[in-house]
């Protein structure tokens, strides 16, 4: 028995190691899923951007001609998109000498009431946009792209980013830069309410010791354009907040997430983030520089992974006392017989072949071994009878 306790014991280490390594990977899974939804969602709302903004680039190309019904086509791209805060075209400089050197008909969103759209055409006293990095970008690169998260130029506090495209003439030549504009509000309101669900109900455990997950968005240069500090939008950057943890390598990592790779879908390293361990979980955001990230601390997944996985060993380990007080009792029910058995043989030995065999309602072993005992104190009780009848009738000493 002891034999047998010792290898359940091993076998039950075995079985609980086991187990929370499976369910680590389970919960990791789950993090990682939710995480890829999320991505989904704002792919989608991404590519709802674009379409908006390249179906109407087609029209603005063919009346170039005709400068006064830009407003209205801006007008409709922020109707159409309803991600989209404002849009504008910014012509080269003197493309309309009568408009002035600086032309850009803008068209934006009235925060309070969205359905309601104002435009105006912009032009030297409103904006000068022919020296900015990101216009410059697009004239000389002739590709479209998502700008750097910038702050609304008008509340200095609303986080931005704008799809951006080059316009051609009918020669080729690029000669605006399209660009329509969103708020990153909704993602970061997207990531805390999908945090919020993770945490709630999928990681019970988690919550209740308050072990919740994050998620942001970056650009590849680690700046954030989410987080629910809104502090910390670009003005703060992801990469500052780790570091390395048993051993992991940072710097790959960075590397990694910087050229667009994809975490493995393993749990491999752990890092430090906020100076907690952590689990990390990344995603590029397809057709664009950001990169989605899911931090989750590590004791989330791993004290959920040992309580799931002491559960089952505690009901295995359930299950086996079971076994042994049947057994126990099994063992003690069969010892009975087997001491009424011992009594009778002493007795049988020290000549008692009279003494009586209680009923034994065994079928088994223990049944056979009465039985033969029953036998044996048969013959020998025979054979003392006569061995006392056969020294009675022999002859007599002589005198």
């Amino acid at each position: 028995m002891m034999w047998a306790i010792c290898i359940v014991l091993v076998l039950s280490y075995a079985l609980l190691h086991f187990e929370v390594t499976e369910m680590r990977k389970f919960y990791a899974e789950l993090y990682r899923n939710k995480m890829l939804i999320t991505n989904e969602y704002t792919r989608r709302v991404i590519s709802d951007v674009y379409v908006a903004v390249t179906n109407n680039l087609y029209y603005l190309e063919h009346t170039l001609d005709q400068p006064d019904i830009h407003k209205e086509t801006m007008e409709r791209i922020v109707r159409s998109g309803t991600r989209v805060r404002s849009c504008g075209i910014s012509f080269i400089k003197d493309y309309y000498p009568q408009k002035g050197h600086r032309f850009c008909p803008f068209s934006w969103r009235n925060v309070r009431n969205p359905e309601v759209i104002w435009s105006e055409d912009m032009g030297d006293a409103d904006l000068d946009y022919l020296n900015t990095e990101w216009y410059r970008h697009i004239i000389e690169t002739d590709s479209a792209e998502w700008s750097e998260p910038f702050y609304d130029g008008y509340d200095e506090k609303t986080a931005l980013s704008a799809y951006m495209l080059p316009v051609h003439d009918q020669e080729g030549r690029v000669v605006a830069v399209l660009g329509a504009d969103i708020s990153l509000d909704w993602l970061t309101n997207k990531l805390n309410e999908t945090d919020s669900t993770i945490n709630k109900n999928s990681m019970f455990m988690a919550s209740l010791f308050d072990m919740k997950s994050n998620s942001y968005i970056i650009n590849y240069d680690g700046k954030y354009m989410t987080h629910s500090n809104e502090e910390r939008i670009i003005k703060g950057n992801f990469y500052s907040q780790l570091a390395s943890c048993d051993g992991s390598n940072v710097e790959e990592l960075v590397s990694k997430m910087k050229a667009g790779i994809k975490n493995n879908e393993k749990i491999q390293e752990r890092f430090l983030f906020d100076d907690e361990e952590c689990y990390l979980f990344y995603i590029p955001v397809k057709y664009t520089k950001w990169i989605l990230v899911t931090v989750v601390p590590c004791h989330a997944i791993d004290m959920v992974s040992y309580i799931n996985g002491g559960v089952v060993l505690a009901l295995l380990l359930l299950a086996i006392a079971l076994i042994i007080v049947v057994f126990y009792y099994y063992m003690k029910n069969s010892m009975e017989p087997l001491k009424h058995l011992i009594h009778l043989t002493d007795n049988i030995a020290h000549g008692h072949y009279d003494t009586p065999m209680q009923q034994i309602p065994h079928n088994d072993e223990i049944g056979q071994l009465a039985d033969s005992i029953e036998s044996m104190q048969f013959a020998i009780s025979n054979y003392a009878d006569k061995a006392k009848l056969a020294s009675g009738t022999g002859a007599q000493p002589e005198q």
